[in-house]
């Protein structure tokens, strides 16, 4: 991945990423890019077929999956898991086939797409005047609120991993960067992010996934224990930010995309690092509820597990 000398992507189109390996990815692009031009009713419909016969594999994607929703609601039916299961695979195919459209259509288009709701929480943390750090869960179409965010003016930056596919971050990050911002490598930290808060930049900042580091803490997330990353009061404190939480749905009955904006973090950090932590997990939680389809439960979400768990616990297979 090629890096400018303040550690953000470069978009630039580099010779090596037309090499034979990477010609499947480039025509996975060019059907994405028909897609984008498919009315939205139809290329739902195509995912709609699609997600009917993938989700009746047992596969370990599924089980994974499902593992999940083991720790998160346990006391879900069989039925049940298995209709969440369907909703989640079939939200999912729905939003993998509309990718292409951030990349191939003009920026109007994209901009014209959007149902928003909580706008006034967002406002709000405007009038404070500080620099905003989204706090993003994981979901399906998490992208399409970082591109909302730059459609409406607002100076964005975000962390990601690169990929072992030098062609699929060129495209990721070419249309996460459409309408400007800066894309910065996770190994770089947060000190990236921290001078560019300070620079008069908002943060786009992903904090749910279970990464398995130092920097975490296990604190209750829906009906378990989950190891979760205690970096965002920090970053809060040192860049002098609000924090503003931000979900991103497919909304299946309008064909259209969906930025929920929760309540601004009041009085955060606390100085209490477990309350802090602990109230962002809360504030995901009340996103995912009512649209747990929404969230990407394929993640490493409770994969470590505290050392004195009980022997019957889910384990992943």
């Amino acid at each position: 991945m090629a890096i400018d000398s303040d550690k953000a992507f470069d978009t630039k189109i580099k010779a090596r990423y037309f090499r034979v390996k990477y010609w499947f990815s480039w025509f996975s692009i060019l059907v994405l890019g028909i897609l984008a031009y498919t009315p939205a009713i139809i290329r739902d419909f195509i995912a709609n077929m699609l997600a009917s016969v993938f989700a009746r594999f047992n596969n370990s994607f599924k089980r994974r999956v499902l593992t999940n929703f083991a720790f998160a609601y346990p006391n879900l039916s069989k039925k049940e898991v298995e209709n969440l299961y369907r909703k989640f695979i079939r939200v999912g195919a729905k939003s993998i086939l509309a990718y292409g459209e951030t990349f191939f259509k003009s920026k109007k288009a994209i901009a014209n797409n959007y149902l928003v709701q909580g706008l006034e929480n967002l406002q709000y943390a405007q009038k404070l005047g500080k620099p905003i750090i989204f706090m993003a869960p994981h979901t399906w179409t998490i992208d399409r609120g970082g591109l909302y965010l730059s459609a409406i003016g607002l100076k964005m930056c975000t962390m990601m991993h690169t990929s072992k596919n030098e062609v699929y971050d060129w495209f990721m990050n070419s249309m996460r960067l459409k309408f400007g911002g800066k894309v910065f490598e996770r190994s770089s930290g947060i000190k990236s992010i921290i001078k560019a808060l300070k620079s008069g930049y908002s943060c786009f900042f992903l904090p749910d996934q279970d990464l398995a580091t130092g920097n975490s803490v296990f604190v209750d997330f829906f009906a378990s224990k989950k190891s979760t990353l205690t970096v965002l009061p920090k970053l809060a404190r040192l860049g002098d930010a609000t924090v503003v939480p931000i979900f991103c749905c497919y909304n299946e009955k309008q064909h259209k995309f969906e930025v929920v904006f929760g309540d601004v973090f009041e009085n955060y950090p606390s100085g209490g690092l477990i309350s802090d932590v602990r109230m962002m997990n809360e504030s995901i939680e009340n996103l995912i509820t009512t649209r747990e389809e929404q969230y990407m439960w394929f993640l490493k979400i409770y994969k470590t597990r505290p050392h004195d768990e009980k022997a019957d616990t889910p384990k992943y297979s």
